[in-house]
């Protein structure tokens, strides 16, 4: 760290330098000097992105820290991104000196791009299935959807034992289960179904046109997986 720093901030520099010596060169620190009305940076250590001295944190995230100050006392946690839109895991922390007064805050900047860009590597390469989003609320049928969701409660309880032994048996359970009452035929109900499950749609397709071809009910020429497929060329997917 090239900057002069006042004493008070002295200490907080070697902590800026010891992190990014640390993390290496996806991490950033920045110390801001909240003694005026708006924070105003006094050090930087790391290349994550350009900051020149003296520049403000941006009000909009001031308001977000004066918040978590307020409502919780700890760091404000937040993702952010650098100007070319790499993404970052950031915080900011009060700094108060033995009075309880503050007197600056300190700003750590993660890049995990290259970190998400491993995931899905790995994702691809293990051909991991990413957990689908929790099914949105569907308007007029959300009190259909809660008995659905209480359905599915229970059959998955029922085969509770089977979970952690052997995954695919029990999900074909339960899916045998909800067949049997009907519940695929509740709109919605496929989208709550996966995310409770844990599998993407398209594996949850699979297992109820293997359920229904074991009882004769699944014609070999339409399956749900087609219906699935078509649904997406109308929908432009």
């Amino acid at each position: 760290m090239e900057q002069e720093l006042e004493p008070i901030f002295q200490s907080y520099g070697a902590l800026m330098s010891a992190l990014v010596s640390q993390f290496g060169a996806n991490c950033q620190a920045s110390l801001y000097d909240m003694r005026g009305r708006r924070p105003q940076l006094v050090a930087v250590t790391g290349t994550v992105m350009e900051a020149e001295i003296g520049s403000h944190l941006p009000e909009k995230l001031f308001d977000r820290l004066n918040s978590a100050a307020r409502e919780s006392g700890q760091p404000l946690l937040f993702t952010a991104a650098t100007p070319d839109g790499r993404r970052l895991s950031s915080s900011l922390t009060l700094l108060r000196d033995a009075s309880g007064e503050t007197f600056g805050c300190l700003r750590i900047d993660f890049c995990i791009e290259s970190l998400m860009h491993s995931i899905n590597v790995l994702q691809n390469f293990c051909n991991f299935e990413t957990p689908p989003a929790a099914a949105p609320a569907i308007a007029g049928n959300e009190d259909v959807i809660g008995m659905v969701d209480a359905i599915v409660s229970e059959v998955m309880n029922e085969n509770g034992s089977l979970r952690t032994q052997d995954k695919r048996t029990y999900r074909m359970n339960v899916v045998r289960g909800l067949e049997k009452k009907n519940v695929f035929l509740v709109k919605g109900a496929i989208d709550l179904i996966a995310a409770r499950m844990n599998v993407s749609k398209f594996t949850l397709y699979n297992y109820i046109d293997k359920v229904r071809s074991e009882t004769g009910s699944v014609d070999p020429k339409s399956s749900l997986r087609d219906s699935l497929q078509a649904s997406g060329k109308a929908d432009g997917r």
